[in-house]
């Protein structure tokens, strides 16, 4: 059976400032997401309804696909330089 165990102060710090600093990225990330989502989706519906104009259903291309990882792999260098330049006391 698992068994609580009583945090000292420097567990309580710990998790204060861990909570904080995954707010701070999951905020950051979901306004990104925000972003790249409205331009992405923008140019999905534009080409979805040209080709219902032209007579044809369109499938997922994996031009939206190869775009949403090559986003995914742009943010997490960005992130990292971040973490790089600045100065942690």
């Amino acid at each position: 059976m698992a068994r609580y165990r009583t945090k000292d102060g420097t567990d309580l710090a710990w998790n204060r400032i861990r909570r904080h600093l995954t707010r701070e990225l999951d905020t950051v990330i979901q306004d990104a997401r925000e972003d790249a989502l409205n331009d992405l989706l923008t140019k999905a519906w534009d080409d979805y309804t040209r080709a219902l104009g032209e007579g044809k259903v369109p499938e997922v291309e994996s031009k939206y696909a190869s775009l949403s990882l090559a986003i995914v792999k742009d943010i997490i260098p960005k992130a990292a330089k971040v973490l790089d330049d600045s100065a942690l006391d």
